[in-house]
Order: C-alpha cells, then sequence, then structure tokens
C-alpha cells in the first residue's frame, strides 16, 4: 500500500467535465457580481434624484418637503439594510464571541438611521453620511480580514461615496 504525501498538491484533472465545472462557477460568480453591482447603483438612483431634487428645488416648491422625507426615510432604511448584511455574517460566524459582537455591532445602523429621522433638516443628512462612511469603513476592513471579497468592498466602497456625496449635497441644499 502506498502513501500520498498530504502536502503534495493535488494534481487537477483537465476533463471536459471539470473544465466545464470550473467554467460554471466562475460563471455564475461573475453573474451574481454584475448582479450586485446593478442592484446596487439601482438603489443609487433615488439617492442621486432625491438630494438633487432637495438641492435644486426651491423651499417653497411642494415637492421640496416631500424630496426632504422621501431621502431621509430612504437613507434610514438602507443604513438599515446595511447592518442587515453584518446580521448575516455573524450567523455564519465559527467564533462564537465574535458572532454575539457582530450581533451587537450590527444594530448600530438601525438605531442610527432612526435616530436621525427625528433630527431636523440638515442635520438628518449630516448623521446619514457620517452613518454610510462609518458602515463603508467596516465593510472595507472587514474585506481586508478576509470576511468577505474585495469585490464587495470595491462595491461598497463605490455605493458609499455617492451616496455620502448624495447627503452632502442635501446637507447644503437644506442649510
Amino acid at each position: 500500500m502506498s502513501q500520498t504525501d498530504p502536502l503534495e498538491p493535488a494534481k487537477t484533472s483537465l476533463s471536459a467535465p471539470s473544465l466545464e465545472k470550473q467554467h460554471k462557477r466562475l460563471t455564475d460568480a461573475a453573474l451574481t457580481r454584475r448582479t450586485a453591482w446593478l442592484l446596487s447603483l439601482a438603489g443609487a438612483i433615488p439617492f442621486l434624484a432625491l438630494s438633487f431634487a432637495v438641492f435644486g428645488l426651491e423651499k417653497i416648491h411642494p415637492l421640496h418637503g416631500l424630496a426632504q422625507d422621501a431621502l431621509k426615510t430612504y437613507g434610514a432604511v438602507i443604513l438599515s439594510f446595511l447592518g442587515g448584511i453584518r446580521w448575516g455574517l455573524a450567523m455564519r460566524s465559527q467564533d462564537p464571541e465574535t458572532g454575539r459582537n457582530v450581533f451587537v455591532l450590527a444594530v448600530i445602523p438601525s438605531l442610527v438611521g432612526w435616530f436621525a429621522i427625528f433630527l431636523p433638516v440638515p442635520y438628518v443628512y449630516g448623521i446619514l453620511a457620517l452613518g454610510f462612511a462609518a458602515q463603508g469603513a467596516w465593510d472595507s476592513f472587514a474585506a481586508q480580514n478576509g470576511v468577505f471579497g474585495l469585490w464587495f468592498a470595491k462595491l461598497r466602497m463605490t455605493i458609499t461615496a455617492i451616496v455620502v456625496a448624495c447627503m452632502v449635497i442635501a446637507f447644503f441644499g437644506t442649510v
């Protein structure tokens, strides 16, 4: 009976089924990333439209107040959603202490969003901008530590920059 060295790299098969399986895996991963990007960019559209409406409409325009309310509500909802991503990661954690800590930290974006809704304009947009920036930084650090792929960090940083810029535009559109 011959023994194999466990440190010896496994020889990969170049058979058609093996290549097809690898191709499908890579194609599925690319499709997943593309879907995440498209949905995230679509999710940025309300931030862009509403922040420019808040900035561009006269304060006496009947849609100005509606745009303000819609932007701060949408911002709070999306900030909560980002905390929910962390909640999902905590559920997958193999380390109970890390899982508990992430569960606790994952509710902070929801609380910040909820708190911000009650603040007067323009402060609501400042707090939301800080909340999105903090969540984006946390996601970036997490990706660098291997919590999720670097592609997701790039996605999050891109969308975070857009959203924070929108909140700053709304802030200055209401001062």
